[in-house]
């Protein structure tokens, strides 16, 4: 069996090139998703779905066309995706009054509930991913990932 690759602090002074940055992002996403995915386990949600749900905190109600351009899914990843957070009641569908073919996404009374479940478990991952990092160093380091992603759009 192959070990998942991983990168060593050590050796990050070999970052030199664009593509090692690529590698650093990816490797920070991976790290990411599978903290959140532990920390939200005991919830029985996984960090895609925690995703969805906090789009739809935010946003109030979105499609899934929308959801699979934001979060770059297929429709039937999202699909299956959805139907699971609709077994769990945290999920709303309704017909748009517009396109009978569309439907509505939004947080069931109980996704709205669920939300102050979530959040300190999210929070715990980024809490120890910038633990050592002053108040300073967190906003200069929102900033830039913000300008890296306005960037890109």
């Amino acid at each position: 069996m192959l070990k998942p690759f991983a990168l060593q602090v050590n050796k990050l002074e070999k970052l030199q090139s664009i593509a090692d940055f690529g590698l650093l992002i990816s490797a920070i996403k991976t790290h990411i998703v599978s903290s959140i995915d532990a920390e939200l386990s005991a919830l029985e949600l996984t960090a895609a779905q925690y995703r969805v749900v906090m789009i739809l905190a935010y946003n109030g109600r979105s499609t899934l066309a929308s959801l699979c351009t934001e979060m770059d899914y297929d429709r039937g990843a999202m699909s299956r995706l959805l139907c699971r957070l609709e077994g769990k009641g945290l999920l709303d569908k309704r017909p748009s009054e517009t396109d009978k073919r569309s439907m509505y996404l939004s947080l069931s009374a109980k996704g709205d509930a669920f939300i102050p479940n979530i959040q300190p478990k999210v929070n715990r991952v980024f809490e120890k991913a910038l633990s050592g990092f002053s108040h300073q160093e967190r906003d200069q380091l929102s900033m830039l990932l913000l300008r890296f992603l306005n960037n890109l759009k």
